[in-house]
């Protein structure tokens, strides 16, 4: 009798820890896809993505790190921006963003 109320307390702890753990969802807020018309005059980096919060977030920040991974980029294009939202104790909600594009360099383009 002692073993089935442990199993039975081992259940409804187990089952309370479930129910307590949060869930998480990828939501697309804005995309723009648009590469510059003339393809000749400029060269393909690579793809560059962050995770950051709504007030740290822009296509400054995007820049700044696609020139720490590409220090010669001069510009972020084909940008999208998900939200992914957690829920924790089914109340508490965060929201954090994640936006990503493709870094590119301007031919001719020069640095100051």
């Amino acid at each position: 009798m002692k073993k089935m109320g442990k199993c039975v307390f081992v259940s409804l702890i187990l089952a309370a820890l479930l129910s307590l753990a949060g869930c998480m969802s990828m939501v697309p807020i804005s995309e723009h896809s648009a590469f510059p018309a003339d393809g000749t005059k400029y060269e393909i980096l690579g793809r560059v993505t962050i995770t950051t919060t709504k007030t740290r977030s822009g296509y400054t920040r995007l820049l700044e790190a696609a020139r720490e991974k590409y220090f010669e980029a001069d510009d972020v294009v084909n940008i999208v921006v998900d939200s992914k939202q957690s829920t924790f104790l089914f109340i508490f909600k965060s929201n954090t963003y994640v936006m990503s594009g493709v870094a590119i360099k301007y031919k001719g383009a020069s640095k100051e």
